[in-house]
């Protein structure tokens, strides 16, 4: 269930990229995801009585994933899919053993540390152009792209939205949580939808319209196969094996979008893959 709940994630990605106008082309995914995953909150909402702090989860959690949103949406506007989604999946799971120490007070273990080198190693290996000592320092200068610099943007709110939602699962029910979470992006997002991309609406819709409802249904069940997993099995194998869409997000993007920069590319979200995995496995 990993294993596919990785390989959706990464498509679902694919055909954002794909997209005429990625911002249009995601709030219409939203808006199809709060609709169809409704009656799965009817279901298990009534009687529900959410506390104080579970409800502030849902707004924080709500917050930043309107944020998440917006910054995938303006990476893939400026950059390719097999630099965007390894810098962004892979600087979330880079930051939140980082914060976990102020924040958790939990410590930084030897795996967790390697891991860290590991993603900082593929974060640069994936900026190069080809492997030559000429192109040796290239990706310091890459990485102040504006894809770059959004893409991290979206690493930054998935490892704040993740120490969130550690917290919120146990206060709220995760059928509910979810759904919060694309309904609040979908109020937020709404009024600068309507007033800055209200042309681009229609048209993407009348273009996209098939990917647009396999997006809605895909961001909320790949998350919702995690969540099965998790019932079964340890969290930190889980999140390890979740981060394998890395390399099928750089593969979907050399394959399927014929992005070039192979070899570096490849490499670094591998890179970037087996640092998650010793971050995972560390905690």
């Amino acid at each position: 269930m990993v294993l596919a709940s990785a390989f959706l994630h990464a498509f679902w990605n694919y055909l954002a990229k794909k997209s005429v106008n990625k911002i249009a082309f995601i709030w219409w995914s939203i808006l199809f995801a709060v609709i169809i995953y409704f009656p799965m909150f009817l279901y298990f909402y009534p009687g529900m009585k959410i506390s104080a702090a579970g409800w502030a989860c849902i707004v924080a959690t709500g917050i930043l994933h309107t944020f998440y949103f917006f910054f995938v949406s303006s990476s893939y506007e400026r950059g390719d899919l097999s630099v965007v989604y390894p810098l962004a999946r892979g600087f979330g799971p880079f930051w939140v053993p980082i914060l976990a120490v102020p924040i958790l007070r939990e410590q930084l273990s030897l795996p967790g540390i390697i891991g860290i080198a590991f993603v900082v190693a593929g974060i640069y290996t994936i900026h190069l152009k080809f492997f030559s000592v000429k192109t040796l320092f290239e990706p310091f200068t890459a990485i102040r792209s504006a894809a770059s610099t959004w893409a991290l943007l979206t690493g930054c709110t998935i490892a704040a939205y993740s120490l969130v939602d550690k917290v919120g699962v146990k206060e709220v029910h995760p059928a509910v949580y979810i759904y919060f979470i694309f309904l609040f992006p979908l109020i937020f997002l709404t009024p600068y939808v309507l007033i800055k991309e209200q042309k681009a609406l229609k048209p993407e819709w009348q273009i996209n319209k098939g990917p647009i409802l396999v997006v809605g249904f895909l961001v909320a069940f790949t998350y919702l196969l995690v969540l099965f997993a998790l019932q079964t099995s340890n969290v930190s194998y889980v999140v390890a094996v979740r981060e394998v869409s890395i390399v099928f997000s750089a593969l979907f993007g050399i394959l399927g979008l014929g992005e070039g920069h192979r070899q570096p590319r490849l490499v670094g979200a591998s890179l970037i893959t087996l640092g998650v995995v010793f971050i995972a496995l560390s905690r």
